[in-house]
């Protein structure tokens, strides 16, 4: 969205009513009043390879703004460490498997090298356009596999 994109140049959140697009930045401010933790509370990201458009530390700096944690190494899903971690995910949809998840592999949806589509239990893959539609949404959408 223009409002996400803005906020990238500025290298900050901009006023949102100048940007606002969809309901996200409302419910982002309602979620900040409430003192309900940030979308990405809960939840371990990957960044996998290198991405066009939004550069890898352009969204390393978004995750960590939403609350989430950047992991140095590729989570292994066949890992038992990996599955009994005891996190959640605050925003995903209650009762959805992506309830569970909690560790992101993200990927450039348009680079050449794609990891096979992971749904493990914990570990997901998702494309990196995924934060970014979460981010404009203000929610954890589900992951088109």
């Amino acid at each position: 969205s223009a409002g996400v994109k803005a906020c990238l140049q500025a290298g900050k959140w901009l006023p949102e009513a100048e940007h606002e697009a969809g309901e996200g930045p409302q419910r982002s401010r309602i979620n900040r009043c409430s003192l309900l933790p940030p979308l990405f509370d809960g939840c371990f990201f990957f960044l996998l390879g290198s991405f066009k458009g939004t550069t890898k530390d352009e969204l390393a700096k978004l995750l960590q703004e939403g609350g989430g944690q950047l992991l140095r190494r590729q989570p292994k899903p066949d890992s038992d460490v990996t599955q009994t971690l005891n996190a959640a995910a605050y925003h995903a949809e209650p009762g959805s498997d992506q309830a569970l998840c909690t560790q992101y592999i993200i990927y450039n949806p348009q680079g050449t090298y794609k990891p096979a589509v992971v749904r493990r239990g914990k570990v997901w893959s998702a494309p990196s356009t995924w934060i970014i539609d979460c981010i404009a949404a203000f929610s954890l959408l589900p992951v088109d596999s």
